[in-house]
């Protein structure tokens, strides 16, 4: 995951899925800010990918909660 950042005008794209929408968000930025030009300043910031352990702890105990009142509820009928 990448976002795509302008250092030339200070903006930065959101995250970027796949490479091919982080070279669409490139294009977009450079034909509108910069009328087609490439800016000097322009890099990728990769972004760690998340993982189970990075999901908040209240999230977390959310989820499972709501998982067990379905298997509940599926076992009630």
């Amino acid at each position: 995951m990448k976002r795509y950042r302008c250092d030339d005008c200070g903006s930065t794209s959101h995250v970027c899925v796949t490479e091919g929408l982080y070279e669409a968000e490139a294009r977009r930025h450079r034909n509108i800010a910069h009328a087609g030009l490439i800016p000097d300043g322009e890099r990728a910031i990769v972004e760690p990918m998340s993982r189970f352990l990075y999901v908040p702890r209240g999230q977390v105990i959310a989820t499972m909660l709501l998982g067990l009142v379905m298997v509940g509820a599926a076992f009630v009928r």
